[in-house]
């Protein structure tokens, strides 16, 4: 059902469920969110909860900037998508025709690095210490993207990229003439009434500018982010902007007003499947392609020191998510497709823990293989289930009435362990996102008994 069609009191429904929705994630004192769900031109619901400024007691509000971190590659790749249809460039070019000298050059394309099959490494070789933290140009940038050996022959592998969009927007400074974000400001932004995106220079005074902080740490412990110059992750991640501004922009992009409605489409189209592309996270031309509840939904998300993001479309209804937070551990994503199966009527349900005899937390103790370089081990640890994805922290897990296995605290996701005839646990169903279908993951060794923290596993090379 359209939630324009709906009454007043499913509305009042629906903001109390992203209300708390939002309570359950974030705390008054801490750091937190700020969330919008809108439908076409109609916000149904804005909320914020937790500190802007921590040491000084400044509340969050629903109006306030946020660095957005990737959900800039939405508009470094419309920017790109708008030059072509000015005709300033294709989308097939060689890059070596923008940057001849950059390496392997002539057989990179730039749609190539608009959706991740550039085989552009992220792997920084050989640091300069201090790097991140100081205000560089866009030739800075290339010289240490240049050190990088590929991780594969363009075209044949999809792996996520920040440098291939840091290269985009060298691409956009060689067309234009102007740095990356004056173009996209004077081209995408101030067209279209966006007041509140902008580049997110570190030194200007921003009025309503949050503070970020992280919780990444094993105890959760609420600290200030570490500084990055924003000249660092440039066209892949350096814009800040409002929930309100965000919901704009999606509204202009999926309407035709930032690019044409073929060339949003275009966007929105995941590329071609290839090796290391996930089933459930597709990705088009700087947008990704997720379901939610059985129904499409488009978007990005974001995370970078002190922050984390998601902006999320439901073509079908018409219905847009924003999520921005100010903790670089918060699970934006996860919001994101809880506010929208809230918008739609199909809320997730909240796991409730039931408990679990040692034997059975004996049984699922064991390694796990997802793909060929990550693996899932699930250990006990003082009476308690713990899962470690491969060269990640640990996380507390807890079984719930109907045998799913959910991470704490608050994650879609979670595990159905899968037993032959004799009952023998051989493998765990992983229902990413909280949806089917779920991926198998073979059980490929056992570790009854574990009382202690789990290694990461070595994977093959």
């Amino acid at each position: 059902m359209s939630l324009a069609a709906a009454s007043p009191v499913s509305h009042q429904s629906m903001a109390k469920e992203a209300q708390q929705a939002l309570e359950l994630v974030t705390s008054t004192d801490g750091p937190g969110a700020v969330v919008l769900i809108a439908q076409g031109d109609t916000v149904l619901f804005r909320g914020a909860r937790g500190r802007a400024e921590i040491e000084l007691g400044v509340p969050l509000t629903t109006n306030q900037i946020f660095r957005i971190a990737s959900v800039t590659k939405m508009f470094t790749a419309a920017m790109v998508i708008k030059l072509a249809e000015q005709g300033k460039l294709s989308l097939d070019d060689a890059l070596a025709k923008y940057l001849p000298d950059f390496p392997n050059a002539g057989q990179i394309t730039l749609r190539q690095l608009l959706n991740h099959t550039s085989g552009i490494s992220d792997i920084v070789k050989d640091p300069t210490p201090g790097f991140m933290k100081r205000d560089v140009d866009t030739a800075a940038l290339i010289a240490e993207i240049r050190k990088r050996p590929p991780n594969f022959a363009p075209g044949t592998r999809w792996s996520y990229s920040n440098a291939g969009y840091i290269l985009l927007g060298a691409v956009i400074e060689k067309v234009t003439g102007q740095r990356w974000y004056e173009a996209l400001q004077k081209t995408l932004l101030d067209p279209s009434g966006l007041t509140r995106t902008r580049y997110g220079d570190n030194a200007p005074l921003m009025p309503g500018r949050v503070a970020g902080y992280t919780t990444d740490n094993p105890a959760h412990r609420v600290e200030n982010a570490t500084f990055i110059s924003m000249s660092i992750p440039a066209a892949a991640g350096g814009l800040v902007s409002t929930a309100d501004d965000l919901w704009r922009w999606m509204r202009a992009l999926s309407n035709g007003r930032i690019v044409s409605r073929e060339d949003f489409q275009q966007m929105i189209t995941p590329a071609p499947e290839l090796p290391g592309a996930s089933s459930t996270h597709r990705y088009g031309l700087g947008m990704y392609s997720w379901r939610v509840r059985g129904n499409p939904m488009v978007g990005h998300t974001g995370q970078i020191d002190g922050f984390a993001s998601a902006v999320a479309y439901l073509p079908k209804q018409d219905i847009t998510v924003v999520v921005l937070a100010n903790d670089d551990n918060f699970d934006a994503q996860t919001m994101a497709r809880r506010l929208a199966a809230i918008a739609l009527g199909e809320p997730y349900a909240e796991p409730t823990a039931v408990a679990i005899s040692d034997d059975a937390l004996r049984a699922l103790a064991g390694v796990y293989r997802i793909d060929d370089m990550t693996t899932e081990t699930l250990f006990v640890k003082d009476g308690r289930l713990y899962a470690q994805r491969s060269h990640h922290h640990a996380v507390p897990m807890q079984m719930t009435a109907d045998r799913q296995l959910h991470f704490q605290p608050d994650e879609l996701n979670y595990f159905v362990p899968v037993r032959n005839a004799a009952g023998k646990i051989t493998g765990l169903d992983y229902f990413e996102g909280g949806d089917a279908p779920p991926q198998s993951l073979p059980r490929v060794t056992e570790d009854h008994g574990s009382t202690a923290a789990a290694q990461p596993v070595p994977t093959p090379p």
